[in-house]
């Protein structure tokens, strides 16, 4: 199947989710920074979850992409009070905004956004940045 095959007939730009975990300028981050300043926006339409406000989500600003905030809170409470509410918000998204492709980037993202994904029917791809 061709990338291309994957578009809307309509040809308006596919919606693309990307999560990100930490709010830190790390290596992860700056790899997802260059991806989306490549991405062809007359093709794509990207989205970005951030877990936290922080250098990443200014970089987004200043680039005109908007982040959606949810906390996926830390620590081993995280998963019962923040997390699974975070899901929940997620799996919204996804279904709000018409999402077709969900991309995460880490451990944290791809163990919290999998269940989200799973129940809007959405594919997740995890990219491990190098």
């Amino acid at each position: 199947m061709e990338p291309t095959a994957a578009l809307p007939a309509t040809g308006s730009p596919l919606p693309i989710l990307f999560v990100n975990f930490h709010g830190t300028l790390g290596g992860g981050q700056v790899h997802l920074l260059t991806l989306l300043d490549g991405l062809d926006r007359s093709r794509f339409t990207p989205h970005i979850v951030c877990c936290e406000e922080g250098p990443f989500a200014e970089a987004l600003r200043k680039r005109a992409l908007h982040p959606t905030l949810i906390s996926f809170g830390k620590g081993k409470r995280r998963y019962l009070f923040t997390a699974v509410p975070a899901m929940f918000k997620i799996h919204r998204l996804l279904k709000t905004l018409g999402i077709r492709v969900v991309h995460v980037s880490g451990l944290q993202e791809a163990k919290l956004t999998a269940y989200a994904a799973k129940w809007a029917k959405v594919p997740m791809v995890w990219v491990v940045a190098p």
